[in-house]
């Protein structure tokens, strides 16, 4: 059966009396005007539902405050800022891997040769939008080789990959060929290349929430979800929760993962337990992580 949308809108006033009326304390109403007004009802009610009733109420629990509202929301908002900056690092660290590898083995305009893939779309997909990017791109590098060399339809692979974002180039990635290159760059992250492509994969949708500045926290990834290594050589420490492929708690595990192969001793999971520290009434088994987390395998190796 098919339902038109009757709801009316609310002006900021009247959607704070509907959450005072839902049992929500409210202390300073005025400071609570400019969240939503600032924020938006809409976004504010992501971070409200695991402190209602479950009985299609949207009553508030006992003692539930605003506060405790907008603490998830900043701890949202920073957890998203610290995984968008290591999740740079990464794709930084791919990018430089494709480009220096293949451009030995293959010369620079590598990414032009078809048979280089295994997977022919991605070879057009790559091909169309590091075209399109040169052609419309402001960037100064790009106008630079422009002028210097006037004959040039594309650019070679070391400004060409800059033009890619982490989506593309995780595609690029995966649609190669299992080659010498391919592996050795998986080999540098510590795995092979089928479980590395999975996790780059997963990532992505990832650092796309994080880019839209979705709500991150509890968020439950279902789709492109990460192969965990089952061999010995590759594996986590400890067994693994069985949501870990599609929570939070598994992203920062694999994060964990990658960055110890590519800088070992970085402090991605210090400023996470940092983070964590900040916003102590933040319930973590919303973001996956099981009761003994501070052993699990996101923060040992």
């Amino acid at each position: 059966m098919f339902m038109n949308y009757s709801k009316h809108p609310f002006r900021v006033d009247q959607h704070l009396q509907l959450l005072i009326q839902r049992g929500l304390h409210v202390p300073d109403h005025e400071r609570a005007k400019k969240y939503l007004s600032n924020i938006g009802y809409y976004r504010l009610t992501g971070y409200m539902h695991h402190l209602q009733y479950n009985d299609g109420s949207h009553s508030f629990r006992e003692n539930v405050k605003f506060d405790d509202v907008v603490a998830h929301y900043h701890f949202d908002k920073e957890l998203r800022i610290l995984l968008s900056d290591y999740l740079a690092r990464i794709e930084v660290a791919l990018r430089a891997r494709l480009i220096d590898k293949f451009s030995i083995a293959h010369g620079f305009y590598w990414y032009q040769k078809e048979d280089l893939y295994v997977d022919k779309n991605v070879f057009r997909v790559v091909n169309e939008e590091i075209q399109k990017r040169f052609n419309q791109t402001q960037e100064q590098f790009v106008r630079s080789f422009k002028l210097k060399y006037i004959n040039e339809k594309l650019p070679p692979c070391n400004m060409g990959l800059e033009l890619l974002s982490f989506g593309k180039l995780s595609k690029l990635y995966e649609g190669l060929k299992n080659d010498e290159e391919k592996q050795n760059i998986a080999e540098e992250f510590k795995l092979v290349s089928k479980i590395l492509s999975s996790w780059l994969r997963h990532l992505t949708n990832v650092r796309n929430v994080c880019a839209h500045h979705s709500r991150l926290w509890n968020r439950r990834f279902t789709a492109d979800q990460p192969q965990i290594p089952s061999r010995k050589a590759f594996k986590f420490p400890d067994n693994v929760p069985n949501n870990f492929n599609s929570t939070l708690y598994g992203v920062i595990s694999i994060m964990n993962r990658l960055l110890e192969a590519i800088n070992p001793g970085n402090a991605f999971i210090k400023k996470m337990l940092e983070l964590i520290e900040k916003f102590p009434g933040i319930n973590l088994h919303f973001m996956g992580f099981p009761d003994n987390w501070r052993e699990g395998p996101a923060w040992k190796l």
